[in-house]
């Protein structure tokens, strides 16, 4: 029998704690069910944060892979994508702009690569944090010795997705790699000190409502500071790139969940909403998300960064508009820290 989700079960399980069925009730609720749970995550969002959004600047700055993800149109084995690699003055010049408009968190992302070493992304961290900049990383796994360089020159959080909590599905979807070993790196990243964000890619093809769930379950477990979710939107000249997109509103319920579940997290409203739906990122905060990032990847280059085909692009703009719609207030990491 379905549970019946209102106001009273809500506040029932804020109070004595959400289990799997309950999770699971969130994430195939009905909409009207859905717009009691988002209202009871904003709730608890501006309880925990105050009615806030934090504001970030991403620069995707390299974009060769030696990975070969079946979803990623920068995987190894596509042929077709063009490489590129931002150099160091070109970052710092992206930096500045970012920060001459009020952003203090920069955040530096990357394909898994060796195009660019340990030393020279060191000192990019060391520049831009220099300039007053919190420093975030998502640059994949590298050598376990990188991680204190790079969190010395003052980069202070680390990203990295799992993608999918299912065991089977994650070893078809990255191969050669497993899912223990992403939660490995996980824990690694936590033991050098960096605050972690993690989340799953929603919609993967062979993904089920009970691995969802077990999402959740596994942010819990690594007590992650920020949770993400994404929709899988399919990029040319992968294996799936004719396959459907993910559902952007079963990924609502999916932050509210968040929001319920974990409740003292960082939990971005994402690009690929907006794409899917007419104001999807105000609608994610309206579901309990609390940071927006502005994307400053050179224009020339932004296309190819094809984590999905013909992206939708962040701007300061519609930022700063969607965060005002939202009813919230725009605010820096750097307050969390104080």
């Amino acid at each position: 029998m379905k549970t019946m989700i209102n106001s009273e079960w809500i506040q029932r399980k804020l109070e004595s704690g959400f289990h799997r069925e309950d999770l699971r009730s969130i994430l195939t609720s009905s909409d009207d069910e859905a717009e009691l749970l988002y209202s009871a995550a904003r709730k608890i969002r501006d309880e925990v944060f105050g009615k806030k959004a934090f504001i970030r600047a991403v620069v995707e700055f390299a974009n060769s892979c030696r990975c070969s993800c079946l979803y990623c149109g920068m995987r190894l084995n596509n042929p077709d994508g063009i490489r590129f690699s931002l150099d160091h003055a070109e970052l710092l010049e992206i930096a500045q702009k970012a920060f001459d408009n009020g952003i203090r968190t920069f955040f530096l992302q990357a394909a898994e690569s060796e195009s660019y070493g340990a030393l020279w992304l060191r000192d990019v961290i060391t520049d831009i944090s220099r300039m007053g900049m919190g420093v975030l990383l998502c640059v994949g796994v590298h050598q376990e010795s990188d991680l204190d360089l790079w969190r010395e020159a003052g980069a202070y959080k680390f990203i990295l997705k799992h993608e999918t909590a299912d065991r089977e599905l994650f070893e078809k979807m990255k191969p050669g790699f497993t899912l223990e070993g992403r939660i490995e790196w996980l824990q690694t990243l936590r033991k050098h000190g960096y605050h972690i964000g993690s989340g799953p890619l929603l919609g993967l093809p062979g993904q089920t409502i009970d691995s969802l769930v077990d999402d959740l379950f596994l942010l819990r477990d690594l007590q992650s500071e920020m949770s993400s979710v994404s929709v899988f939107l399919p990029a040319e000249g992968t294996p799936l790139e004719n396959e459907p997109t993910g559902d952007p509103e079963l990924g609502l319920r999916f932050i509210a969940a968040m929001r319920l579940f974990l409740r003292n997290t960082l939990i971005p409203a994402t690009s690929t909403f907006e794409k899917l739906l007419e104001n999807g990122q105000y609608r994610c905060f309206q579901a309990g998300a609390n940071v927006i990032t502005v994307n400053m990847t050179p224009q020339k280059l932004r296309d190819d960064y094809t984590i999905y085909s013909d992206r939708f692009y962040v701007g300061l703009e519609h930022a700063r508009n969607t965060i005002r719609k939202a009813g919230l207030l725009e605010t820096t990491e750097g307050e969390l820290l104080s």
